[in-house]
């Protein structure tokens, strides 16, 4: 079965932001989110690295960057991060923490002496980076007086009309799946439709009991991207540089939602659980260029395309699971029975296929050089997230183009343009060792229509370095922190849902090392 989903859940955490997993709109948003990349000694100073060159960053960054190479040079990094969530949620608090081991940065830059003449010399650099890992653990309890998770359900079978009979035509009993959320309720007895109409409006039992309720959500994956590079010197004045990016995106998003019935005699509960599987590959151009007005001060400017998707594989998962007390009903000879077990059931998989396209990025920086003693640098960068496009070829003609309107619209009216900083500093304190800090801060990206809740992210970076003739060692701690909010379900009367307040926090240790040759 293969259709455009129609997603449960509102909102749950990814890479250290938020994003609605359950949405195109969010899951674009999710996959065009990346904070500072790149080496340790430029993750440490916040990631402003688009002025200063002969990094690998240069390779996903600023491709003009490797035009200041003089050697080459071989790089990788190892960086262990911890990820915590706090929750408060209907006066509830809760700390989820989640810890991860990756490879940020593997790469190589071959440089030339002399390329076309004496006037131009070039390298070229290619490598592998971690752009966005994709982890961020929730939990969430509290106590709800106003609402279930089955009246979500209850509202979307009133709203298409639905009726006993219909829902029992999306259950097929030799699977034993069901094709519709509110299907799954209905053949689970967690809803009924009204006893006059046989449909809407549909009921459950004790809808006015207190429901103790708890969430959570577990995330996995990365966005990676392998990147193949040229950067050119004019006289070691002007530097043009150019890169291919091919990235890849792997998502497994998990969430659990249980409801329990505080005095129930019918149904005490049910957990409900969602699985996204989400792949894709996409492409990516990224132009650059570097001028050192004089060898103190550099300027620079770089371009980088929206990165094309032209196939995203998704796979949906939901199962449910019921815990009843006792169901009153008729049974095969026509006397009353009371059901006392029913058992769990799953929703038909869904598998879909879409195309994504993320924003363009604009970055201009600067690095300012006192001598041989250090420098300051800095850049700012602008994403555009409200040109975010999702589109499904799978669907063809008419159904692709309300594909793209609803969506589509979603994101120009949720999201916009943000910009993010970036500051960095480092000081040699001998001819070997160095010591760096940074700081960022990144624009959430969010219209401010959208709700109130500030989203940009602060990140504090620190490192020290160590430096040869021929290799180098650095260290470097990042620290970044960002609010958000969960949304489990929705209803038309937004007084009877309620959403979880997340503060987000991310701890990075990096060490990263190269060698010369």
């Amino acid at each position: 079965m293969k259709k455009a989903l129609l997603f449960l859940l509102g909102v749950c955490t990814l890479n250290s932001a938020v994003a609605q997993i359950y949405t195109y709109p969010g899951l674009a948003k999710q996959f065009s989110t990346t904070y500072s990349t790149g080496t340790a000694r430029m993750q440490a100073l916040g990631g402003a690295n688009s002025a200063l060159g002969a990094d690998l960053s240069s390779i996903s960054g600023n491709p003009a960057g490797l035009g200041l190479y003089t050697r080459s040079e071989v790089n990788m990094s190892l960086a262990y991060t911890g990820v915590q969530t706090q929750s408060n949620y209907l006066s509830s608090s809760n700390n989820a923490t989640e810890n991860q081991i990756q490879f940020p940065t593997l790469g190589m830059v071959l440089s030339s002496n002399n390329l076309g003449g004496g006037d131009w010399h070039g390298s070229f650099g290619f490598g592998y980076s971690r752009q966005a890992i994709f982890i961020q653990p929730m939990q969430v309890s509290g106590t709800n007086n106003r609402s279930s998770l089955l009246d979500n359900f209850i509202e979307k079978a009133n709203e298409k009309g639905a009726t006993g009979a219909s829902l029992d035509e999306e259950y097929d009993a030799v699977s034993g799946t069901a094709d519709s959320p509110e299907a799954l309720a209905y053949q689970t007895y967690l809803i009924n439709p009204n006893p006059t109409t046989g449909g809407a409006p549909f009921e459950r039992f004790q809808p006015l009991l207190p429901t103790n309720q708890f969430g959570s959500a577990t995330n996995t994956g990365a966005l990676t991207s392998w990147d193949f590079a040229y950067g050119a010197s004019y006289r070691d004045q002007f530097y043009l540089g150019a890169a291919l990016h091919f990235t890849r995106i792997r998502s497994n998003s998990s969430t659990s939602w249980e409801d329990e019935y505080v005095g129930a005699k019918n149904v005490a509960g049910f957990q409900y659980e969602e699985t996204l599987l989400t792949s894709g590959s996409g492409i990516a151009l990224s132009l650059g260029a570097i001028y050192k007005v004089n060898p103190s001060l550099r300027l620079s400017f770089a371009f980088r395309s929206p990165t094309f998707y032209d196939q995203m594989n998704e796979t949906y998962d939901a199962r449910l699971f019921p815990d009843v007390i006792g169901i009153p009903s008729i049974g095969s000879t026509g006397n009353p029975i009371i059901i006392t077990k029913v058992n769990p059931m799953r929703l038909t998989t869904n598998e879909f296929s879409y195309q994504l396209t993320t924003p363009m990025r604009i970055t201009g920086g600067l690095a300012f050089f006192f001598s041989k003693k250090g420098f300051l640098t800095a850049d700012l960068e602008y994403v555009g997230y409200n040109a975010m496009r999702v589109s499904s070829a799978e669907l063809g003609g008419g159904a692709n183009q309300s594909f793209k309107n609803k969506y589509n619209g979603q994101i120009s009216r949720n999201f916009e343009g943000a910009l993010n900083v970036k500051v960095g500093s480092e000081i040699r304190v001998t001819p070997s060792i160095s010591v760096r800090g940074g700081v960022a801060m990144f624009g959430g990206g969010y219209a401010q229509s959208y709700d109130t809740i500030d989203r940009n992210a602060l990140q504090f970076s620190g490192g020290i370095g160590y430096r040869k003739s021929n290799f180098y060692l650095d260290l470097t701690a990042i620290r970044r922190t960002q609010k958000d909010a969960y949304t489990p379900y929705t209803l038309k009367n937004t007084a009877d849902f309620s959403s979880a307040l997340l503060d987000l926090t991310s701890t990075q240790i990096m060490i990263g090392g190269g060698i010369y040759f």
